[in-house]
């Protein structure tokens, strides 16, 4: 599986999962609110139950001690007899401190149910109190239970999407290698046929040429070099992720005035001056990397520059710098233009993975690349590395 894919892969799963997992938790969080309603209303009502079935025992007492003796015992509640001015007349439980609250209440983990009590012969009850445990132990097992639902649900979801997706991006993935290797073919069968046309152009007398001829030849001149720059930037993208490194310490200034002279036909052809600042720098790199990263910005320098522009090339020992007077690039589409398959325009053709080559192998050298950019003034991109990569 590519790296693309293996990201776009997981980026859905991952994404299919949050979602699903935020589902999960609402409806958890949901059911356990029912639940907790349902556990207190269940403990409200049987103490309403038990409380009417005390008034009723005690009711039926002749005195206090008969009705203490009347009440009947249940161990899921205790029982509290208060007088008019709150005292307590018995208690089930002694050392109860509770508020006084009428009704049904919640207090240090336990419900209270406090209700009047009228009884002629027994005018010293006022107020029957219940006190039974809350419903903290059931919510507990109700939450251990939500989160092993939660996990086993969540993990089982993340295994089916991700043998889902990886099936219905089989086709994909089948369509995607057969164009990768017609590409490659492609790229593969242009490769002779190029490096004869450059050939021959390289082994032609101009100066036996009449300006006709020279015209010519050089305008298929400008033509291969440009196709060759394609070539080189294809072939590169295809075997990029099987390439290994092959790191060396580099002259900068040589390799860029060798790729200023492969680009001087081209640039020629505008009439595009290049002017160059060099201070000798060494940086450790593999050579054909760095030879796509100047290539592509010469060539966006001269593609995308007004004829009889100029080119600024500058190397020190922090940045290399191409700088041109050309078209310029909208502040909004600055940060699109890394993008593969991104164009600036369809005027000029190409298949818009230059700056994406760029951005790929300045992200594996930890180098920074900037853009600064003006409409119809020109475009300076800037590449600076730190000294560990000098």
């Amino acid at each position: 599986m590519r790296s693309p894919e293996r990201k776009a892969l997981l980026r859905f799963v991952f994404l299919f999962v949050v979602l699903n997992t935020v589902f999960l938790i609402i409806i958890s969080a949901m059911y356990y609110i029912y639940q907790k309603k349902v556990l207190i209303e269940m403990r409200h009502d049987a103490m309403i139950y038990y409380i009417s079935a005390q008034k009723e025992h005690i009711t039926n007492a002749k005195n206090l001690t008969e009705a203490h003796q009347h009440l009947s015992r249940d161990p899921r509640f205790d029982i509290i007899l208060l007088t008019h001015n709150k005292d307590i007349l018995y208690s089930s439980k002694p050392h109860l401190k509770f508020p006084f609250q009428k009704g049904f209440f919640e207090y240090q983990n336990h419900y209270y149910y406090i209700d009047m009590i009228e009884l002629a012969h027994l005018k010293d009850i006022h107020y029957i109190v219940i006190r039974t445990n809350s419903t903290d132990p059931q919510l507990k097992q109700t939450r251990e239970s939500i989160y092993i639902f939660l996990i086993f649900s969540i993990l089982f979801l993340s295994a089916v999407i991700y043998a889902l997706s990886k099936l219905f991006l089989h086709p994909l993935r089948d369509a995607i290698s057969k164009l990768d290797q017609f590409i490659r073919d492609t790229t593969h069968e242009l490769n002779t046929p190029l490096s004869i046309i450059t050939m021959s152009i390289e082994q032609l007398d101009k100066k036996t040429l009449d300006a006709s001829q020279y015209k010519h030849i050089n305008r298929i001149d400008v033509a291969s070099r440009t196709i060759s720059n394609l070539y080189n930037d294809l072939a590169f993208l295809i075997m990029y992720e099987h390439s290994k490194n092959n790191n060396s310490i580099l002259e900068l200034q040589p390799l860029i005035e060798e790729r200023i002279e492969y680009f001087h036909p081209i640039a020629d052809a505008k009439k595009i001056s290049i002017h160059t600042d060099f201070h000798q720098i060494n940086l450790l790199i593999d050579r054909e990397k760095m030879i796509r990263i100047i290539d592509n910005l010469l060539s966006n320098a001269v593609k995308y520059n007004k004829p009889s522009g100029d080119i600024y090339i500058t190397l020190n020992e922090s940045f290399l710098s191409v700088r041109d007077t050309g078209i310029g690039i909208e502040s909004a589409k600055i940060d699109q233009i890394f993008n593969r398959y991104t164009r600036f325009d369809d005027a000029n053709g190409g298949f818009g993975i230059g700056l994406n080559i760029i951005q790929m192998i300045c992200n594996e050298y930890n180098f920074h690349i900037s853009v600064d950019s003006t409409i119809l003034q020109g475009t300076t991109f800037t590449i600076k590395w730190d000294k560990n990569s000098q």
